[in-house]
């Protein structure tokens, strides 16, 4: 993933044949399992933790304006979608704007997702979720970084 104009792992996989529409719909999933596969079958690296696809929604421009999709929309990204791809990549959930005034419970549901999936399939997942001071469900994020682009605050 990168910030930089083309960088997108989410546009590359939009330009598959395979993947119906937007990233996160029909066909992601496969494409998200082939490139783990393909990182993780080059011959003479040793891995260590994490070791996969990574989509992290602040540090890819096309999974952030995914993320500012309307509500209403069936292309929206999702916590749901991503944790769901996420089962076959390499991180889990990444750089995710939440709400600020998150329910412990909701965010615990959430871990416990995350952790659900990689103590099923034995291997590391994060569940890295930038919670935003003020910030309600829809809304746009405001960060002023190099590193972040901008996203709406993911429902959780």
């Amino acid at each position: 993933p990168s910030l930089d104009t083309g960088g997108s792992v989410a546009d590359a996989i939009e330009f598959l044949d395979e993947v119906l529409g937007d990233f996160g719909g029909t066909g992601s999933l496969a494409a998200a399992a082939a490139i783990t596969t393909s990182l993780q079958s080059i011959p003479d690296i040793r891995t260590t933790g994490y070791s996969g696809l990574m989509l992290p929604v602040l540090e890819d421009r096309r999974l952030a304006d995914l993320g500012m999709a309307s509500n209403s929309s069936k292309d929206q990204l999702t916590i749901q979608k991503l944790l769901c791809i996420s089962s076959v990549c390499g991180v889990g959930i990444d750089t995710v704007p939440i709400p600020g005034d998150v329910k412990e419970e909701n965010l615990a549901s959430l871990i416990l997702d995350v952790a659900a999936l990689a103590g099923r399939w034995n291997k590391p997942l994060s569940c890295r979720v930038f919670p935003v001071p003020g910030g309600k469900a829809g809304e746009e994020t405001t960060f002023d970084s190099p590193y972040m682009c901008n996203s709406c605050v993911f429902d959780l």
